[in-house]
C-alpha cells in the first residue's frame, strides 16, 4: 500500500470531523477587521504603528477580528490561521497573531517560535488580562484591540529576552487555559485515531492500526492524566469512533485502499499487512496568502474570554 492512499484516507476522515473543514479568511493587510467592529481611525493607526514596527525589527504582528471561529476552539483557529497567512520571517519565526472573536466572546494572542522569548505564554496572558479584557467587558472593542495591540507592539520593540525566573514569575498562579478546554483540540486526535484503529484491526492492517492507536492514544492518557472529565468525554467518542472505523473497514472500498492502496482492485489476502511504502512523498511549503513572511508558529501564546 502506497503511503499516499493512508494520508487521503485520513484527511477524508478529518473533512468529515466536525470543526474541521473550515475556511480560513485571507489576509488584507496587517489589521483585518472581518468582524467590523474597529474604527476606520484605529485601524489606520494600528496599520501605521505595525508598520513601523516591522520596518526597524522585521517582526510582523497581524490583528485580526472575525464573526466566528467555526465551530472550533480559539486556540485552533488561531493556529491554522498563523500557518496560514505565514505571520513572520519564514527564517526567524518572529510573528504575533492578534485573534478577536467578538460573537464567541474570545481572544488570543499567538506568538511564533522566534517571539517566545520576548512574549512568553504568561507575558502574553498578562496583556489579555490587563489591557484587552477591561475593555471589552465594557463592550469597548476598538479600546480594547488598540490597548492589546500597542502593548504587544511595544514589548516586541523592546527585544528584550526575558529571564528564566521572569517567564516563572508570570507564570504562577496564571494560567490562561483550563484543563477542560483541551478536551475538544485531543478530542480531534483521538477521533481520528479512534477511527483508523477500528480500520487497522477490520483490515488487518499493522499501519493503520499501529498508526491510530499512537495518533488517539496518547492524546486519550495525556487529557486522562489531567482530567477526570476525559472519561465522560474522551472515552465514549474513542469508543464510538472505534466502533465507526471497524464497520467502515468491512467496506471493500477501504478495505482495499489500506491493504494495497489500487482502489478496491486489488487481490484479497487473509493475512495481516504492513502496506508497501513510497518515496514520492509530499511537502507543505505553508505559503502565505498574503504579504506575510511565511513564518510558523507551535502553538504558543495565550486565550483570554469575556
Amino acid at each position: 500500500m502506497r503511503i499516499h492512499t493512508y494520508l487521503f484516507v485520513t484527511l477524508l476522515l478529518i473533512s468529515t470531523t466536525d470543526g474541521l473543514a473550515q475556511t480560513l479568511p485571507k489576509a488584507t493587510g496587517r489589521v483585518n477587521d472581518f468582524a467590523n467592529i474597529i474604527p476606520p481611525d484605529v485601524e489606520s493607526e494600528l496599520d501605521a504603528q505595525l508598520a513601523t514596527l516591522e520596518n526597524t525589527t522585521s517582526h510582523e504582528v497581524a490583528v485580526v477580528t472575525v464573526d466566528s471561529l467555526q465551530g472550533t476552539t480559539v486556540e485552533d483557529y488561531a493556529n491554522r490561521l498563523f500557518k496560514e497567512w505565514g505571520i513572520g520571517q519564514a527564517q526567524k519565526d518572529n510573528g504575533v497573531l492578534i485573534l478577536v472573536a467578538p460573537n464567541e466572546r474570545d481572544v488570543r494572542i499567538e506568538v511564533g517560535y522566534g517571539l517566545e522569548g520576548i512574549l512568553p505564554d504568561g507575558l502574553a496572558g498578562k496583556v489579555i488580562r490587563d489591557d484587552i479584557l477591561p475593555r471589552f467587558k465594557d463592550n469597548d472593542y476598538p479600546g480594547g484591540i488598540r490597548a492589546g495591540t500597542l502593548k504587544v507592539i511595544d514589548i516586541v520593540a523592546k527585544q528584550q529576552v526575558l529571564t528564566p525566573e521572569e517567564i516563572a514569575k508570570l507564570n504562577d498562579g496564571s494560567s490562561d487555559m483550563p484543563v477542560y478546554a483541551l478536551i475538544p483540540f485531543l478530542g480531534l486526535f483521538v477521533a481520528i485515531g479512534a477511527v483508523m484503529t477500528g480500520i487497522g484491526l477490520r483490515t488487518k492492517t499493522g499501519f493503520g492500526l499501529i498508526f491510530g492507536t499512537f495518533f488517539g492514544g496518547l492524546p486519550i492518557l495525556m487529557a486522562l492524566s489531567m482530567t477526570y472529565l476525559a472519561w465522560f468525554t474522551l472515552v465514549p467518542l474513542a469508543i464510538g469512533m472505534f466502533a465507526l472505523g471497524f464497520r467502515l473497514g468491512a467496506r471493500a472500498g477501504v478495505r482495499d485502499a489500506f491493504r494495497n492502496g489500487k482502489g478496491g482492485k486489488g487481490g484479497k489476502s487473509g493475512g495481516w499487512t504492513m502496506g508497501a511504502s513510497s518515496s514520492g512523498g509530499s511537502s507543505s511549503s505553508g505559503g502565505s496568502s498574503s504579504s506575510f513572511g511565511g513564518g510558523s508558529s507551535g502553538g504558543g501564546g495565550a486565550s483570554g474570554k469575556w
